[in-house]
């Protein structure tokens, strides 16, 4: 995979979490430091166009609005408080501050745009609020219990479509201290747990849940520091969870992102340490590459050890060693044009 650009957080401390916005042209930082770092990162350029204090602790994630809402940024933090902040003018303003948690925000995460715009929170308090923009300019606040022992991500669920429409379906995944997977559903106003519920799959936090970006599908990753990730389906809603297959990368899994068509699954875990899967001819994921500090590293693809039924022990995946470079131009011209493809996917 070819180098496509870096950012250079070096003075910032401890960075926990980077965007790009919807159109990659800008990138959001949230730091340890208490600070939120936006630039231009345009052609590969990393202009600073933007210095965000409002937080007195750590800055956990941001999250861009969709562009059709404005030039908007959600930020949270364990100060307890999440920030929406709003460009003016081209500079940056507090346009809400909600400061109903009673512990850290850990998640946030803009809605699909198509239903209008609200901002779902995720808290080591148990609950999880949805802040809604309201036709007055106020910003009207929901929240539910979902995880007694604190929330710790969330993630919407792409928008279902039924005759060319959206089909008015709502759901919300959220993962948490319990070691348990949720899914959620919005009735009108109401939010409940979606039955039969996802199964227990792991034995340690889910920090991460991501929905496979398919409206017509109902495809689920989980990533937890038991260092598994499991892919779940639904035939479709209101039918049980099935579990397809349980990935063991070996060190605690940090956070997950789908390829832009959903082919591709990226799994942070460890140190700094990424590994891509692509699904298999009978639906279950193999891995495909390594993306570390040095670069890209291609995996050849072979046939899983993988049992359909998924028991409790899950998939036991071997991690593949790196593999050496090609030894001559034409071979490293065929990897790198791989290497692209797979970038591509991600819509880079």
């Amino acid at each position: 995979m070819s180098m496509v650009g870096t950012l250079d957080t070096s003075a910032l401390g401890l960075v926990h979490d980077v965007q790009l916005d919807y159109y990659g042209k800008r990138a959001a930082a949230a730091s340890g430091d208490h600070t939120v770092h936006i630039w231009d990162v345009t052609d590969g350029r990393q202009q600073p166009i933007g210095l965000l204090k409002g937080h007195e602790g750590p800055v956990w994630k941001v999250a861009w609005a969709h562009p059709r809402f404005g030039n908007l940024l959600a930020t949270c933090s364990y100060d307890m408080k999440v920030i929406i902040w709003k460009e003016v003018n081209g500079q940056w303003q507090m346009a809400h501050v909600d400061t109903n948690h009673t512990a850290s925000v850990n998640d946030v995460e803009f809605a699909p745009q198509e239903y209008g715009l609200r901002l779902a929170c995720a808290s080591s308090d148990g609950t999880v609020s949805i802040l809604q923009h309201c036709p007055d300019q106020q910003w009207r606040r929901q929240a539910f219990p979902a995880h007694a022992a604190g929330v710790q991500t969330l993630n919407w669920a792409p928008v279902q479509y039924r005759d060319g429409a959206p089909s008015g379906l709502i759901r919300l995944a959220t993962g948490g201290c319990d070691n348990a997977a949720c899914v959620w559903k919005c009735d009108g106003e109401v939010w409940s747990k979606e039955n039969p519920p996802v199964p227990l799959g792991h034995s340690d936090w889910v920090r991460d849940v991501a929905w496979k970006p398919d409206g017509n599908s109902s495809i689920l990753a989980t990533g937890s520091w038991d260092g598994t990730v499991i892919i779940w389906t639904q035939e479709m809603e209101g039918q049980p969870w099935r579990q397809v297959c349980k990935l063991q990368l070996g060190d605690k899994v940090e956070s997950l992102a789908w390829s832009v068509t959903g082919s591709i699954l990226a799994a942070s875990f460890g140190e700094g340490n990424s590994v891509l899967y692509k699904e298999a001819y009978d639906g279950h994921f193999e891995e495909i590459g390594k993306v570390a500090e040095q670069g890209y590293t291609e995996v050849e693809s072979k046939t899983m050890n993988h049992s359909p039924a998924a028991p409790a022990e899950g998939l036991q995946q071997q991690m593949q060693p790196p593999q050496a470079p090609p030894a001559n131009d034409v071979a490293q011209q065929q990897q790198a044009q791989q290497q692209q493809s797979v970038m591509d996917s991600f819509g880079m």
